[in-house]
């Protein structure tokens, strides 16, 4: 049970390229939850979700 739980765990290297993905496209369902739990836990892959987001506003006023 624990190790089939495991499996749904993300990686942060998945998770950085999810978060990445998540600006360019729409993420499933599925992937929206997988990051939201990896998150849930990991300070620093949170911190680069911010960053980007951070990064992603930033370079939209300057283009305005």
């Amino acid at each position: 049970m624990i190790r089939r739980a495991l499996g749904h765990l993300l990686r942060c290297r998945d998770v950085s390229r999810l978060v990445s993905q998540g600006q360019d496209r729409p993420l499933t369902w599925w992937e929206r939850w997988r990051l939201r739990m990896h998150l849930a836990v990991c300070d620093g892959c949170t911190r680069f979700e911010a960053q980007v987001r951070f990064l992603r506003r930033a370079m939209r006023k300057c283009t305005e």
